[in-house]
C-alpha cells in the first residue's frame, strides 16, 4: 500500500499475523471477551537503517534482545480468573483505605481534634467489619 506523511511517500509492508483465540476471560455488554494470542511473532530486521528527521541511525542488536526478554509472548502470560482478580482488587482497595484512614487519624491526633478522632475511629471500626 502506497502511503504518504507530510509529503514523504512510503510503502507499508504490513504483515498478516496468525492469531489464536484463547479462553473466555469475561463479558462486556453481554458479549464474551476472549484472549487473542499471536501464533508466531515476526522478528524485526536487525540490520535496518532508520531515519529520524533526516538523521540516519541503526537500532542496536542488544536492545531487541532485551525487549524480547522484558516482554514475554502473550501465550506465556498466565490468565487469571475473574474471582481471583476481584479478590486481589478488594484486598488492595481495603489496604489502601486502611492506610489512608490511619494517616488521617494521626493528623487528627496531632492537631488535638478529639471529635474528628472519634469519627475516624468509628469509621475504622466500620472498615474492620
Amino acid at each position: 500500500m502506497k502511503l504518504s506523511y507530510r509529503g514523504v511517500a512510503y510503502n507499508n509492508d504490513q504483515q498478516d499475523l496468525e492469531v489464536a483465540e484463547g479462553a473466555i476471560l469475561g463479558k462486556y455488554r453481554g458479549v464474551n471477551w476472549r484472549c487473542h494470542t499471536v501464533r508466531e511473532m515476526p522478528v524485526p530486521e536487525l540490520n535496518q537503517t532508520l531515519r529520524y528527521r533526516g538523521a540516519y541511525y541503526s537500532q542496536p542488536v542488544a536492545s531487541v534482545a532485551v525487549a524480547q526478554e522484558k516482554f514475554p509472548p502473550l501465550n506465556a502470560i498466565n490468565t487469571l480468573t475473574t474471582a481471583t482478580v476481584l479478590r486481589e482488587t478488594d484486598r488492595v482497595h481495603t489496604s489502601n483505605l486502611r492506610q489512608n484512614l490511619e494517616h488521617r487519624l494521626q493528623v487528627a491526633r496531632s492537631r488535638g481534634d478529639q471529635q474528628l478522632v472519634r469519627l475516624l475511629e468509628a469509621e475504622f471500626q466500620q472498615l474492620a467489619l
